[in-house]
């Protein structure tokens, strides 16, 4: 609370209304004729305290917020209770309050006015935190960290770093991983005030975690060329315990000489035990069943696979002599081949294979073509592929080495030699037509007999076109832009007709070069047309 003692001073009715209607709106108050905007009040670093800590609370009496222009040195102070400032007349003091305390500024302003005011100073207890005993354990995952504080009052946890953590904001998270790691933990007691501005008061502690021996790996099964040796080492301290299933072995490596499935127990100083197995395979190496020698017809190839047959010995790798990588190459092409296989072990074995690929009928269609359909009806274009094979088979049916054909499509046919070699070809007809002609008739008579009343423009395959019609005058009487329109013989403002005479035209126009759609330059023509009535 703040409190005020001014002297006694005089006011109108009139300014008394003011006064209280604006101070109502705006907190202020009146002294000495003086409106003011707030009296002095103690302000303060933070208004809670963390005992045991050395960082003291500083206070001080604001008496520049009530008089800007005041002199500071002009006014007296006193705090109570005296005992727990550092200066009881001063206008700053600090504290380091032993319990939670109500803390008296008296302010007398160079006038003689007196204000007061009070402020509570939360002290929040000396605590520590126990982060529980370091934790040396075989496995850590499920594990649980044990966190606690020496007081009753709430506190806020967070775990650092928070690496395998389930969660750092509780006193108890669960490790999910296998960790060695130091971590600190920190409970807060929030100082739950709108005026405080320094931190809240924290106490941490730490503790370490160690995994000892949380997994043993013998590695994937092995593979082994027939008479090497092969060693087992799990890569473990030499002052471990170890079983292997082989009897009498008890040294941290194994060497082994013939196939079987080998099986180890681990024992660490502390107790931790640890097994795993692995299976050992010699081989001869792959396993091969490619012909020494193969024919076949060099399209669509010759197909030759490595795989070996003893699967279990793989993953395998591939060398050709084609440069290939893979277990299965297409061959097109007579020739010896060579592959190298090696499997999981490294052991190798290579294969050496004639081949003689027989010649395919040579026999070729247009990847795509066009037919003009729409200008010649009727008319039957022909694909053909050589002649003089003993099988033709067209995709329409036809049996020969030529069809015709009078609509768009896609045809293949496939061509067998006497060796039984085919090959099939492919082509895409498209209906196209490129050739581009323009008609304008040389006369018209619009009489009104309904006879050749109008001049009509037509044409075919033209694209853009620009047609204009001029008077012996060279004056523009009527212009179109597409195939189909028609003049009736009016003068360019439709008022009337124009005169029986001679019109001269000009066109330009362009077309289409294929069937993909692109544009041919602009052709240019001309000529001239009577009026007849």
């Amino acid at each position: 609370m703040r409190f005020y003692n001014p002297k006694i001073f005089k006011m109108s009715k009139c300014n008394q209304k003011i006064y209280v209607m604006l101070c109502c709106l705006f907190s202020c108050f009146m002294i000495g004729g003086t409106v003011h905007a707030q009296p002095p009040y103690i302000a303060t670093s933070q208004n809670y305290f963390c005992a045991g800590s050395g960082d003291e609370v500083t206070m001080y009496c604001n008496v520049l917020a009530f008089d800007p222009s005041t002199n500071v040195d002009d006014w007296s102070f006193s705090w109570e209770p005296a005992a727990e400032v550092s200066d009881p007349s001063a206008q700053i003091v600090s504290i380091a309050p032993g319990s939670t305390t109500e803390f008296f500024a008296t302010m007398i302003a160079p006038d003689g006015s007196i204000f007061e005011d009070a402020i509570t100073i939360t002290v929040f207890p000396e605590f520590s935190v126990d982060a529980g005993m370091d934790l040396a354990v075989c496995s850590t995952v499920a594990e649980y960290l044990e966190a606690s504080v020496d007081i009753p009052d709430a506190v806020e946890w967070e775990w650092e770093p928070a690496l395998g953590l389930s969660n750092v904001n509780i006193a108890s998270p669960q490790l999910l991983q296998e960790v060695s790691q130091l971590y600190t933990v920190t409970a807060t007691i929030a100082a739950s005030t709108a005026f405080s501005s320094g931190n809240s008061c924290t106490a941490s502690d730490q503790v370490e975690v160690v995994s000892i021996f949380p997994s043993m790996d013998l590695g994937p099964d092995l593979v082994a060329c027939a008479g090497e040796e092969v060693t087992l080492d799990p890569s473990l301290p030499v002052n471990y315990i170890y079983e292997w299933s082989v009897v009498g072995e008890t040294l941290p490596v194994l060497s082994v000489f013939s196939p079987g499935t080998y099986g180890l127990n681990v024992s660490s100083p502390e107790g931790c035990v640890q097994s795993d197995v692995v299976e050992v395979t010699f081989t001869e190496g792959p396993e091969l069943a490619l012909p020494d020698t193969v024919s076949g017809c060099e399209v669509p190839g010759i197909v030759l696979d490595a795989t070996p047959s003893n699967s279990n010995t793989g993953p395998f790798q591939y060398t050709w002599s084609t440069g290939a990588n893979e277990a299965a190459v297409t061959l097109n092409e007579s020739g010896i081949y060579e592959v190298l296989v090696a499997d999981a072990g490294n052991c190798t074995i290579s294969e050496t294979i004639l081949v003689e690929a027989l010649p395919s009928p040579s026999a070729s269609l247009p990847t795509d073509t066009s037919f003009c359909f729409a200008d010649f009806p009727g008319v039957s274009y022909v694909l053909a592929v050589p002649a003089g094979f003993p099988s033709y088979a067209w995709t329409n049916g036809e049996q020969g080495n030529l069809i015709s054909i009078d609509e768009p499509g896609l045809y293949g046919v496939v061509v067998t030699n006497d060796l039984g070699c085919s090959s099939e070809q492919m082509t895409l007809v498209q209906a196209f037509c490129s050739e581009p002609a323009l008609f304008v008739p040389s006369a018209f008579t619009p009489d009104g007999d309904g006879l050749n009343e109008t001049l009509r423009i037509e044409g075919k395959n033209l694209i853009e076109l620009d047609f204009r019609l001029f008077n012996r005058w060279g004056s523009l009487v009527w212009q179109a832009d597409t195939i189909g329109d028609y003049w009736h013989g009016q003068a360019p403002d439709r008022t009337h007709y124009v005169q029986d005479d001679l019109y001269i035209w000009k066109a330009k126009y362009r077309h289409y070069l294929d069937a993909n759609g692109q544009l041919s330059p602009y052709t240019e023509a001309s000529g001239s047309v009577r009026i007849l009535r």
